[in-house]
């Protein structure tokens, strides 16, 4: 996820690239400097503006899919926001958003296509979970429930004659 943020900063006139989740948690962040960029630690003091920066952000977000999002049939996915110093481009995605900070003097719709592909990139990672093994035992990236569940997987449907597996002879 980092690589992926990391490539964006590289970019002339993008100043930073965030991760944050729907309720403002910042995920992953990267800063774009001169000599290259840095990776955004989540609990350094020099670094507290990009969380601030996020929870607003969300907070402003749900604000504008709360005022605007029933006028159409999908709720706003892009937003800008120009100011004098900098620039807010969001892309909202699945339970999270892609938040740069541009310079003033750069079109918020050059970023368009850079964002797209690295939603698709950040949505595959997501997905994949990270590239990380998953033998915990959790059954994925995500933990247990408190609820009792029942394992789905080879199980089929269960028939009068029995499951759809054993029907079509795959026993």
């Amino acid at each position: 996820m980092r690589q992926i943020l990391n490539s964006l900063v590289q970019y002339e006139g993008i100043h930073s690239a965030s991760v944050v989740s729907l309720d403002g948690v910042l995920v992953a962040s990267s800063i774009g400097q001169a000599n290259g960029p840095r990776e955004a630690t989540l609990s350094d003091h020099e670094d507290q503006p990009i969380q601030t920066l996020a929870a607003l952000t969300s907070g402003w977000l749900g604000e504008v899919s709360r005022s605007i999002g029933r006028l159409s049939w999908g709720g706003p996915y892009r937003c800008v926001l120009r100011a004098t110093q900098r620039t807010l481009v969001i892309h909202a995605f699945t339970g999270s958003f892609l938040l740069l900070v541009l310079d003033p003097d750069v079109d918020p719709e050059e970023t368009r296509s850079l964002m797209d592909d690295a939603v698709q990139h950040l949505m595959g990672h997501i997905q994949t979970g990270g590239g990380h093994s998953t033998d915990s035992g959790m059954g994925g990236p995500y933990p247990q429930g408190a609820l009792p569940s029942q394992p789905t997987t080879n199980v089929g449907i269960p028939m009068p004659g029995g499951s759809i597996s054993e029907s079509a002879g795959n026993s």
